[in-house]
């Protein structure tokens, strides 16, 4: 990507979108991208490799921490390890004790609903420090 250019390219046009959000804003948009692509990159480190190199100078012109673009990330992909039907762990943990990943999914709904809340809310209060 370095070197095709591609990277400035897709930094140009994300800056042309984020140009306008507040920081509470953009932090959770963050939030919200990085929830989506840890879905589609099951690795933790695929997926900071992937996505660090755009999303933290994005971050600076935004006005947001780097800091916090890392702390979506992480918080992101963590979340979405607890089910993530390609998370080995996951699937091997629930193989071993003979747990239907539907019913998983039925167990973990309210505790996702409440971390994914509190790390919003949490976002929030550190883009606005």
């Amino acid at each position: 990507m370095e070197q095709g250019r591609i990277s400035d390219t897709i930094l140009y046009w994300s800056e042309q979108a984020v140009s306008g959000l507040s920081e509470v804003a953009f932090i959770n948009a963050m939030f919200g991208i990085e929830t989506a692509m840890s879905f589609l990159v099951p690795s933790s480190s695929g997926l900071a490799v992937l996505s660090m190199p755009i999303l933290a100078p994005l971050a600076d012109f935004a006005g947001v921490g780097r800091d916090l673009v890392v702390t979506a990330y992480q918080s992101a992909n963590g979340l979405v390890n607890l089910i993530n039907p390609t998370f080995a762990v996951v699937i091997g943990g629930l193989a071993i004790g003979r747990v239907p990943y539907e019913r998983w999914l039925l167990f973990i709904w309210p505790l996702l609903l409440i971390l994914a809340v509190f790390i919003v809310a949490s976002l929030s209060f550190a883009a606005v420090l």
